[in-house]
């Protein structure tokens, strides 16, 4: 037991981007939420916007409370004043802020502010390398949150040493629920089918059309697979801001009856069974837990080499360089797709049970690690 005082409400607030299906770090922290629950833990969570979802029910169903932030894009008194109300009024014991940049410190030095003595910052991404400017945002506000956090949490080793150097931190890797993605031939029949594609290679994305997940080059990548593959076809499940000038690109490089957009699909599981490649060329990752759950139900995936080595539970994950032109990485699709076509797919839930990777193994870690603070 640590120094601190002893717990006596048990009271936690979770800030995280979303409260959504779909939403990776929303999937790590639920993972953990019932058992937080049964173990006597009262729960908020603070987000920048409410979505209609099986947990915002579950998390109002056990007491807790979902805060919304105002224009939470912005650094602006509504989001300062809305913050501070928050922890003012919640007699939280312990804040768990799953989000950098302004808001995660914002959080946090209020927290000490209201003498919050456990303040734990998780990261869920390496250091953010886009561009400049979020370079030095990121290395700024993290910063200014390492002085703030008592407690600090990667969802891998890599985000970790990336994110806090050599400070000590705590690796509680993202897993995924085994049950529910394994693959389901009756899924993949249904949607290809639904979709007129049944003949078709499917190069799948899951994943937000962000700039992280490096939507242009996966484009291009597609297209030159395209030259050598007469039955590819892009499916993307997934929504964000760069969808249009993703589609303006496809419609440029006359790729139109090629791809599929899906939108968010909160049974991505059934996604993942219709593709035959899943493919994320990202130009960072924290754990990339899509990678998880592509493999366990079977399905051969190709990324970055900025995806962490982690993700390679399984044959069925490659990784390549982002310096190599695109026609290497077609020749790649190529080269798996080919192999894949050869096999019988089948799901991989026992690699991952077997390697830690499933929900039963990890459901208590964060609870533990709650406990263990006190």
């Amino acid at each position: 037991m640590s120094k601190r005082a002893s717990l006596k409400s048990k009271k936690a607030l979770i800030v995280l981007p979303y409260l959504k299906n779909g939403d990776g770090t929303a999937v790590a922290i639920m993972n953990y939420y019932q058992s937080l629950i049964d173990d006597g833990w009262h729960v908020d969570f603070m987000h920048l916007k409410s979505n209609a979802c099986q947990w915002l029910n579950e998390v109002r169903e056990n007491n807790g409370n979902v805060f919304e932030l105002p224009q939470a894009n912005k650094y602006t008194p509504a989001v300062q004043n809305r913050i501070e109300n928050v922890i003012s009024q919640g007699n939280y014991d312990l804040v768990h802020v799953n989000m950098p940049g302004h808001i995660g410190y914002s959080t946090l030095r209020l927290a000490r502010k209201k003498g919050i003595a456990v303040r734990i910052f998780h990261a869920h991404n390496p250091k953010n390398i886009l561009n400049i400017k979020t370079k030095m945002s990121t290395w700024l506000y993290d910063y200014l949150i390492q002085k703030e956090a008592t407690d600090l949490i990667a969802c891998s080793k890599s985000a970790g040493e990336s994110r806090f150097g050599s400070k000590d931190f705590r690796v509680m890797r993202n897993v995924i629920d085994t049950d529910r993605f394994q693959y389901r031939s009756d899924a993949r029949n249904c949607i290809r089918s639904g979709l007129n594609i049944t003949n078709k290679v499917v190069v799948g994305v899951v994943g937000r059309f962000a700039a992280q997940k490096n939507p242009g080059f996966l484009v291009h990548c597609f297209a030159e697979y395209v030259k050598i593959e007469s039955r590819a076809f892009l499916l993307w499940v997934g929504d964000g801001e760069l969808k249009q000038r993703v589609e303006q690109e496809l419609h440029r490089l006359s790729l139109d009856d090629r791809y599929y957009f899906a939108g968010r699909k909160a049974e991505v599981e059934d996604w993942y069974a219709a593709m035959d490649l899943f493919f994320l060329p990202s130009v960072f990752e924290g754990m990339g837990i899509v990678f998880l759950e592509a493999q366990c139900t079977g399905l051969p995936c190709l990324g970055s080499n900025h995806v962490p080595v982690e993700t390679e539970v399984t044959e069925l994950m490659h990784r390549l360089d982002l310096n190599l032109p695109e026609k290497v990485w077609a020749l790649e699709m190529k080269k798996i797709t080919d192999h894949a076509e050869a096999e019988v797919r089948q799901s991989r839930a026992n690699d991952f049970i077997a390697s830690g990777y499933s929900h039963e193994a990890t459901k208590d870690d964060l609870k533990n690690y709650y406990n263990h603070l006190f």
